[in-house]
């Protein structure tokens, strides 16, 4: 099957799938807003003030959100239950954005006039990202 890829170990589950493919995105974002808060200021003030942007953005995070929940919607005791938020985090945003774009801008407004959000935001993502790398990419052992 389309998901039957190997690790050395056994088949690889798909939340380890979806933790290799978000987790090193998300901490990636991380590093790129503590290291360079100004400039992503500055694409947020153009990305989110952008109606077209925001509703395109908006059916490719709701298809995101869907495909990870349609192949993983499951709340457990462990890390797993990660990638399931992550899929409803991103559907929800989506159906936002799609459904109601016009206040995106506001919400940006608040957000980008905040002076350490992006430095805040930063941590939450790079810790977020990191930890579910390290997950999707730990011995099998490991992961439990």
């Amino acid at each position: 099957g389309l998901f039957a890829l190997k690790d050395g170990h056994d088949n690889v589950p798909i939340s380890v799938i979806i933790a290799r493919l978000v987790g090193p995105l998300f901490a990636t974002i991380g590093v790129g807003m503590l290291t360079n808060p100004e400039t992503y200021r500055k694409i947020a003030e153009q990305y989110l003030t952008n109606p077209a942007i925001i509703y395109f953005s908006g059916m490719i995070i709701l298809l995101i959100g869907l495909a990870i929940l349609n192949a993983h919607n499951t709340w457990t005791r462990d890390w797993h239950s990660c990638i399931t938020f992550i899929g409803w985090l991103m559907t929800v945003v989506g159906v936002w954005r799609i459904i109601a774009p016009q206040f995106i801008p506001f919400v940006a407004g608040a957000v980008t006039a905040n002076k350490h959000f992006f430095v805040a935001f930063g941590v939450l993502m790079l810790t977020l990202g990191g930890f579910v790398t390290y997950k999707g990419y730990a011995p099998p052992e490991a992961r439990q």
